[in-house]
């Protein structure tokens, strides 16, 4: 009996081998599928990850000086007065009522006529001498826009000025004392005429306060270049220029600027500052 019972289970057991080998490769290939996504989830593929490049580096993205060239050439022209000039005036000897016209071409160059009135009247403390002058004054020249960003309406630039005027002034003072001879002469020149050049370097900022409301200031290094030479008298103020102390001086302006947006053609891309 015992020997049919074995048998009986060795059969079975043979018979059932290749129903639980097929089990076996069925669980084995479910694993290899669960590893496969498992990693596919942790690491991606050297395909997905070729793609997602693409995808990032096929995204072009316009560099400043291609955006440069889309800006169109004429930006507009901006009129400004200068308060600092004024208020030396009002409330000293002398200073300037001036004012500019200012073209912008992409925004980058910027062409300036600067025309102005200088006005002196001041009377020497030691000396007692008098002088007085008031006569206009002009100055063109050229500033770059520093800022890299060009479709904005704010600037920080360099710039050059070529200035230039032709005035009378009045020298007069006590009488001059001869101490060895002794008596007197005059000492009274009304109405002499000077011719005066000079060169600026600039350096400026303009922000915008409200629409095409803007504030700016700049400070210039002015280079006296050649004044008409009179033999009794030498002017002691030039209009546009200042004091003719030195071959050199420094002077700067505080501007209110008005953007005017007249025939000014904006680019696509313009930014609404």
């Amino acid at each position: 009996m015992s020997r049919y019972i074995l048998i009986v289970l060795l059969s079975s057991w043979w018979l059932c081998l290749p129903s639980l080998s097929a089990q076996v490769a069925v669980n084995d290939s479910v694993l290899e599928v669960q590893d496969s996504i498992a990693d596919s989830r942790l690491k991606p593929t050297t395909d997905s990850v070729a793609t997602k490049g693409e995808e990032k580096f096929s995204k072009w993205i316009p560099d400043a000086d291609e955006q440069q060239k889309k800006l169109p050439l004429f930006q507009g022209f901006t009129l400004s007065a200068d308060v600092f000039g004024l208020g030396m005036y009002l409330f000293g000897d002398y200073g300037t009522i001036e004012a500019a016209l200012r073209l912008s071409l992409k925004n980058k160059f910027l062409p300036i006529a600067e025309l102005g009135y200088g006005l002196c009247d001041r009377t020497d403390y030691n000396s007692k001498i008098h002088y007085k002058v008031n006569a206009p004054f002009i100055r063109l020249g050229m500033d770059y826009n520093l800022l890299k960003n060009k479709w904005q309406d704010n600037r920080l630039f360099v710039g050059l000025r070529y200035g230039f005027s032709t005035y009378k002034y009045d020298m007069n003072g006590p009488d001059l004392v001869d101490p060895v001879f002794g008596g007197s002469a005059p000492f009274d020149f009304s109405g002499t005429t000077s011719t005066s050049h000079w060169m600026e370097i600039v350096l400026g900022c303009q922000v915008k306060v409200y629409k095409n409301f803007h504030m700016g200031w700049s400070v210039r290094l002015k280079y006296h270049l050649h004044s008409s030479k009179n033999e009794n008298s030498k002017a002691y103020y030039i209009p546009g220029y200042g004091t003719t102390g030195n071959s050199n001086t420094w002077a700067g302006t505080y501007n209110l600027i008005f953007d005017l947006n007249w025939g000014k053609k904006k680019g696509k891309n313009n930014e609404k500052n």
